[in-house]
């Protein structure tokens, strides 16, 4: 009997140990697959220590939704020195490009792209206030847009219906 209980003990204990082990495992994958989703870069001095370590979050595609209109969103993103406003998105082909708070004498350019990489349409110049654009000549999918100033610049996707 007392050997039977001295089994079990033994038993419970590599039990114990292996749940630990799989535990401490599963938490060392899960930190060092977010580590690489952040990236995660070290700085190190001139005899080879370690001496920052510095995390870097990739930014979300687009900053912020706003204004739900249905099915379709206006998305909008404030920038170093102007904001930009898109809406519909998804579009069925007549999109609306608002750009905001440029400074005078600043205008910016905006470029949309397929996929593939092919400028479809550009239009530079802009100063602040609409522009209407009209894409319904082009086939359903995505699209790149591109919008920059001589300062900053900004990305978005373009889903046509």
């Amino acid at each position: 009997m007392k050997m039977i209980i001295i089994q079990q003990y033994k038993n419970n204990k590599q039990m114990k140990t292996r749940f630990l082990f799989l535990i401490i495992i599963t938490i060392g994958v899960f930190c060092f697959r977010q580590a690489q989703a952040q990236g995660v870069s070290y700085g190190y001095d001139a005899s080879g220590n370690r001496i920052s370590r510095v995390i870097t979050i990739p930014p979300p595609l687009k900053s912020s939704k706003s204004e739900p209109t249905g099915e379709e969103q206006v998305y909008s993103e404030v920038l170093k020195d102007f904001t930009v406003k898109i809406y519909p998105n998804p579009t069925k082909g007549e999109l609306t490009v608002e750009i905001g708070q440029l400074p005078e004498g600043k205008t910016a350019s905006l470029r949309l792209y397929n996929l593939q990489g092919k400028l479809i349409l550009q239009r530079t110049g802009l100063h602040d206030g609409s522009e209407h654009l009209n894409i319904s000549h082009h086939p359903t999918g995505v699209y790149l847009m591109k919008i920059a100033t001589k300062d900053a610049s900004t990305e978005w996707k373009i889903i046509k219906k």
